[in-house]
């Protein structure tokens, strides 16, 4: 494990960095969603990540890099992560990404509502309230009354929810396993299962032109990291202000997206995002005043 230093100048450059870098992977995911297949996109995110980890890893932890002690909970998180990994680029294929980046980032309010069964931690009635905020901006962000629903909005959602599993997952492995290690076999696991259905479904696997290959292998490489900064991050700052200035994302992605792909988000969708943005802060806030008096 790192020895935890606080520098919350540096931990703040790291998160901004990742969020920069997790964005520039959703645009190149919207950028060749009409010229590559799913599979496709997901085997290049894989296969092209592997190589910067498996180097942070061997840095990190020399020898060590592939040890994990917690086995069964590693497998967990290859099956939430790669269920996420799949919705997350479902969404942002199908859907303006600045809606996709809302949704997704709601999984904070997922993770509320699974803690008292899953982890068995109590929920206060500030957080129960911001749960009710939040999935209030999550209808905002969907609009179900309007007359059209696109089934889209499900990837978004069922992103969210598996994010909110993953959570959890991470929060268990974060206690004994170092954190790039685990992302080292996670995106592993992922390229092997990628591969593994480019031979059962070859006709899924096409590029069509050099641009494209160049772009999944950007998008390989950003993923990496801006995992890579995201894990770091933490090694300097409170996990709060990581989740905290991780909402960036949002707005930024909706306004590169309008500027790239002439995207327009509604008021409703505009609304629903700052409510589960919102509602995600007040979780976060309460989540640090129960540490901060369980110490006393």
């Amino acid at each position: 494990m790192f020895v935890h230093e606080k520098r919350p100048i540096r931990g703040i450059i790291f998160i901004i960095l990742s969020v920069i870098f997790g964005l520039i992977a959703g645009l190149l995911i919207k950028k060749s969603a009409e010229d590559a297949s799913l599979i496709t996109t997901l085997l290049y995110r894989f296969i092209f990540a592997v190589p910067l980890l498996l180097l942070f890893a061997i840095l990190a932890r020399g020898r060590l890099a592939l040890k994990v002690s917690q086995k069964k909970m590693m497998l967990l998180r290859i099956v939430f992560g790669f269920a996420g990994m799949v919705f997350w680029v479902l969404a942002i294929r199908n859907l303006p990404l600045g809606q996709a980046s809302a949704l997704f980032q709601s999984s904070a309010i997922f993770v509320t509502i699974l803690s008292p069964f899953l982890l068995l931690e109590p929920v206060g009635i500030y957080r129960w309230a911001s749960v009710l905020l939040g999935l209030f901006g999550i209808i905002l962000l969907t609009d179900p009354f309007s007359g059209y629903v696109s089934f889209n909005i499900i990837y978004g959602v069922l992103a969210a929810l598996a994010g909110a599993f993953l959570s959890i997952v991470l929060r268990r492995l974060g206690k004994g396993d170092h954190s790039l290690t685990v992302a080292l076999i996670y995106n592993t696991s992922g390229a092997i299962l990628m591969t593994v259905a480019v031979f059962i479904f070859p006709s899924e696997y096409h590029l069509e032109n050099f641009n494209v290959m160049r772009d999944l292998i950007l998008l390989g490489l950003v993923s990496a990291i801006s995992q890579v900064f995201f894990t770091g991050a933490y090694h300097f700052v409170d996990a709060v202000i990581v989740t905290t200035f991780r909402y960036l994302q949002v707005p930024l992605a909706g306004i590169t997206a309008f500027l790239l792909f002439a995207e327009i988000m509604t008021i409703n969708e505009i609304l629903g995002a700052v409510t589960v943005i919102t509602s995600c802060l007040i979780i976060g806030w309460r989540e640090v005043l129960k540490r901060d008096s369980s110490k006393l």
